[in-house]
């Protein structure tokens, strides 16, 4: 995504799910949602507080959601990190998000 981002200044919104990633092109006016677990083992919460804290600097449009006490997979069903009610959640608030970008 880092290297894709830059190349589409058209992008409407960007969703992380189970982590962050470097967004080259921090914009004002791009929404970024995030969900992540809480702790998780790739991404350690003082990297996401860095990481956010850059993007709010940017003046980027940032939500970040983190989920406390689930495994780094738990939105997907599948693997043993699967969490039914955070996953709920974040799909609840993706949706709500891709929502609005169609707005």
């Amino acid at each position: 995504m880092e290297a894709l981002l830059p190349a589409r200044p058209k992008t409407a919104g960007v969703l992380l799910l189970h982590g962050i990633a470097e967004i080259p092109m921090m914009r004002v006016d791009l929404p970024v949602q995030v969900h992540v677990a809480n702790p998780d083992m790739f991404f350690p919460a003082a990297r996401v507080a860095a990481w956010e804290k850059a993007a709010t600097r940017a003046d980027a449009a940032v939500q970040l959601f983190t989920y406390p006490g689930v495994g780094h997979f738990f939105i997907d069903e599948a693997p043993s990190d699967h969490d039914e009610a955070s996953a709920a959640l974040a799909w609840a608030r993706t949706l709500s998000f891709l929502a609005r970008l169609r707005a």
